[in-house]
């Protein structure tokens, strides 16, 4: 089953992390440079055993596979250059999920073809609960960015000819990527939506789902991400909340709370929540 470009508005893709690659050392200890040669697969999607609507990305290593896919690496970044035009039957791009990630898109002078980044850190991350889906660290944005800068030196310095100018034309980061899921969080706090927690804590909704970037090639190399999940959230309980709803007219929060019951959890309704056009 093809990926198709109109699909990524609709169908909910989990790319998940999978390492099908022939691995190889990491220069510096930090940067994984992939070929574009090494890293073709073929790309097939089934369809979730918990979630129907969703679609979990199944890959297959093949040197004569149709797709380029770059994995991620715990606290290094990676790196694949996509040749532009692609090899004969090359036509997509994939890259591991992207929760925290930074994904990066370079020019390369001289040259048509692109250099495309995928940085990770653990480093400062955001606190366990009641910050918004898309907070980022300054800190851990800093890391990344220097991963990046990093890598390019890494192509700055191979032997001549080999050694390359890059130049970064785009970038995509968790304020991005996860803002509609900010925002869908905020609307079902401001509709009395907490989270209750282990040992009475009661914290904001959270929301909980994925970010697939995916690149298409027609007369050159175009990227999109796409954001799917849904908020965790519990529906405020007793009589005072039923009152209310019965005040305030809420027949389908009443309607909900009584059939559905006062939890609710993001992979009951999972559905695409963003996507746009990267570079």
């Amino acid at each position: 089953m093809a990926v198709l470009r109109a699909s990524i508005a609709i169908t909910p893709y989990n790319i998940g992390a999978p390492q099908v690659l022939v691995d190889v050392a990491p220069l510096r200890g930090e940067h994984k440079m992939y070929t574009a040669v090494a890293a073709r697969i073929t790309d097939a999607w089934n369809v979730s055993q918990t979630v129907p609507v969703l679609r979990d990305f199944a890959p297959v290593l093949n040197a004569a596979g149709t797709t380029i896919y770059l994995p991620y690496n715990d606290d290094r970044i990676t790196s694949v250059r996509l040749p532009s035009p692609p090899p004969a039957g090359v036509d997509f791009f994939l890259t591991a999920n992207m929760s925290g990630c930074k994904f990066f898109v370079d020019t390369i002078a001289g040259s048509n073809d692109l250099m495309v980044y995928h940085a990770n850190t653990h480093q400062h991350g955001s606190p366990a609960h009641n910050s918004p889906v898309n907070y980022q660290s300054v800190q851990a944005g800093h890391i990344l960015d220097a991963l990046h800068a990093n890598a390019q030196a890494d192509y700055a310095a191979l032997p001549a000819p080999n050694n390359l100018v890059l130049h970064n034309v785009a970038s995509l980061a968790k304020g991005t990527y996860y803002m509609q899921g900010a925002l869908a969080e905020q609307r079902k706090a401001n509709q009395g939506r907490g989270l209750a927690l282990p040992g009475g804590v009661w914290a904001t909704p959270e929301f909980a789902g994925g970010c697939s970037v995916m690149g298409f090639y027609n007369a050159g190399w175009h990227f999109y991400y796409q954001t799917w999940g849904g908020v965790d959230y519990t529906r405020p309980s007793g009589t005072q909340a039923i009152a209310k709803d019965l005040f305030t007219f809420h027949w389908k929060s009443l309607h909900n709370r009584r059939t559905k019951g006062i939890s609710h959890t993001a992979f009951s309704d999972i559905t695409v929540v963003d996507h746009a056009l990267i570079y």
